[in-house]
């Protein structure tokens, strides 16, 4: 029986989001830091079983325009991420493990806003 490989989830996370915002999509924040932006990266997750993984991914948003901008980034993306997920293939479905919630930068002290999500993927063959 061949092996069942786990996709690059957050690449796909990534792919994806970048289909649905204008913001500059990385897993990291630009130096010098765009105007408009949404971090998506890997956060946790591990495989149920040899076929079904469950990834927990983190996106955070930020914009310099403050903290209306930046909390209409993540209530798109996170309406993206739950209502559209079907367009990302091999992910069976998405929950969501925090809300939007009021972020700043412990750095800079811009306004940002994040939440997180699971995914649970299918493996391929």
């Amino acid at each position: 029986m061949p092996a069942v490989e786990f996709p690059d989830v957050e690449a796909m996370c990534l792919a994806f989001a970048k289909t649905k915002t204008t913001a500059t999509v990385g897993t990291k924040v630009k130096n010098p830091r765009p105007s408009r932006y949404a971090r998506v990266w890997r956060t946790g997750g591990a495989a149920l079983n040899r076929v079904l993984e469950r990834v927990q991914i983190t996106i955070t948003c930020g914009a310099a325009a403050g903290s209306v901008e930046a909390l209409a980034i993540a209530r798109d993306l996170r309406s993206a991420f739950l209502n559209e997920y079907t367009q990302m293939p091999l992910v069976r479905g998405v929950e969501e493990t925090s809300g939007p919630y009021y972020d700043p930068d412990p750095d800079t002290n811009e306004d940002r806003y994040s939440f997180t999500i699971q995914l649970m993927v299918r493996g391929k063959r």
